[in-house]
């Protein structure tokens, strides 16, 4: 199974509807092509802030396997205030957590998408943006 990806910047729901596989945009971005993106958030939400927000879906999935949900607020602010030894500790407990092979990423590729989330999340509230997330699991 093919998945494809994104996290972005927008600055509201209606904005999402340009989003998505073979869609161009100009919305900062970063790939996470090959996760469940939504399990990722609850998992990362929970190993920097100890709790989990419930995901807001902006595009709910449906039977074409596309959605897009709104990353919460609460991983938001701990992505963007991390460290690199917060982020680091986050992506290795999040890459041996893989239950299955599909699932599977090494820590440092792990590593390389929280770093980048990181600055994604850091620019939002000075360019008045949200984070978000679409994904493509067909």
């Amino acid at each position: 199974m093919a998945l494809l990806g994104e996290f972005f910047l927008a600055g509201d729901d209606e904005s999402t509807v340009r989003v998505g596989p073979r869609k161009g945009h100009n919305f900062p971005a970063v790939p996470c092509d090959g996760i469940y993106p939504d399990e990722a958030v609850l998992r990362w939400e929970t190993l920097l802030t100890g709790a989990e927000s419930p995901l807001r879906d902006v595009v709910p999935m449906t039977n074409d396997g596309f959605t897009v949900f709104a990353v919460p607020e609460p991983l938001c602010t701990a992505l963007a205030d991390a460290g690199r030894d917060r982020l680091q500790a986050a992506a290795v407990a999040w890459a041996e957590s893989a239950s299955a092979p599909d699932e599977a990423i090494p820590p440092h590729g792990a590593l390389r998408l929280l770093e980048r989330l990181s600055v994604l999340a850091g620019s939002r509230a000075e360019r008045g943006l949200s984070l978000y997330c679409w994904y493509f699991a067909p």
